[in-house]
């Protein structure tokens, strides 16, 4: 057990090690790459970067605001490093084949926070529809319909409406530097990839009908207020929560878990340190401490999902 747990605290403080270093010294690496990378004699176009390397940063982007390269790269390390930690630590007690697929599980656990919290602000963020489109509609009006203006000035009428402030003022500062029509309809998406509603592709379309073509979108903003006033009626009908089912997805798995410690001292005279060895220490017992944690997360992950559900028209 003490073997085991300074081999976990020493790869650790490696990682930690190597994820510090290259906190702080990124940049400079970055640089050298560029610089060592081969210069060719002729122009090409304007390298386009993959689409799990985009869908990183668009997931980035609207989690924790306006990032760059560097925020990205620091995202593909530390699941690297949890990948190679995990299969360092479970390489010692099971097969290559089984660590492979813990690490990889692990691995995925950034990826799948972010997907978390991306979950959790489209919920958020959803709900604050009415607000939104109520200030968006009179700021219209009151702007000479200028989007520009209209979205410049319902950022600070709406702090009741901290989601859908956030990405206004991000979707804000892109259209003050785009260039090309490419280029406008990409922040668009971004904008409605944030929410991912109906009402906010209604919305988003509208702003991208007046900015190209000048067109007065009133009425179909007028349109989006009616629609969401309606649905507004029918989700406080509809409102059904199932709490005893929540709470036992919530609180199951780790209250069965400590009961099998309970169990093991009541009927079969295991001590708690004995117990740990077999869960830690052995192939079987450390298979399924794996599983037991990897399903915790699930359901807490479950949790997540089914608690609130997105509002839209």
């Amino acid at each position: 057990m003490i073997e085991t747990v300074t081999t976990l605290i020493t790869i650790l403080l490696y990682c930690l090690a190597v994820y510090g270093i290259w906190l702080i010294f990124s940049r400079d690496i970055l640089y050298m790459l560029k610089v060592m990378r081969p210069r060719k004699t002729f122009r090409k176009k304007k390298r386009t970067s993959s689409s799990v390397y985009k869908h990183i940063k668009r997931l980035l982007q609207v989690v924790y605001g306006d990032i760059d390269d560097k925020k990205v790269s620091t995202f593909f390390v530390l699941s690297i490093l949890l990948f190679m930690i995990t299969f360092l630590v479970v390489y010692q007690r099971t097969t290559v084949t089984r660590s492979l697929g813990f690490a990889s599980i692990f691995g995925f656990l950034p990826y799948f926070y972010l997907r978390m919290q991306l979950k959790q602000i489209r919920v958020d963020g959803s709900y604050e529809a009415d607000i939104l489109i109520n200030e968006f509609l009179n700021q219209y009006k009151l702007n000479n319909h200028n989007v520009y203006d209209t979205i410049d000035a319902t950022i600070h009428k709406i702090k009741e409406a901290p989601m859908m402030k956030r990405q206004l003022f991000l979707l804000s500062l892109k259209l003050k530097e785009y260039r090309k029509t490419e280029e406008l309809e990409d922040i668009i998406d971004d904008f409605i990839y944030a929410i991912d509603t109906e009402w906010i592709v209604l919305l988003a379309n509208n702003m991208l009908i007046s900015i190209e073509d000048h067109v007065d979108i009133t009425s179909g903003l007028e349109d989006i207020q009616a629609e969401i006033k309606q649905a507004i009626a029918d989700k406080e009908r509809e409102k059904r929560i199932n709490l005893e089912s929540i709470t036992i997805v919530k609180y199951l798995t780790p209250g069965l878990y400590i009961l099998s410690i309970i169990l093991a001292k009541k009927v079969f005279n295991i001590s708690f340190k004995e117990f740990m060895h077999y869960q830690l220490n052995t192939p079987t017992g450390f298979d399924y401490f794996m599983v037991i944690v990897l399903l915790t997360i699930f359901n807490h992950s479950i949790l997540v999902y089914l608690k609130k559900q997105k509002f839209d028209i």
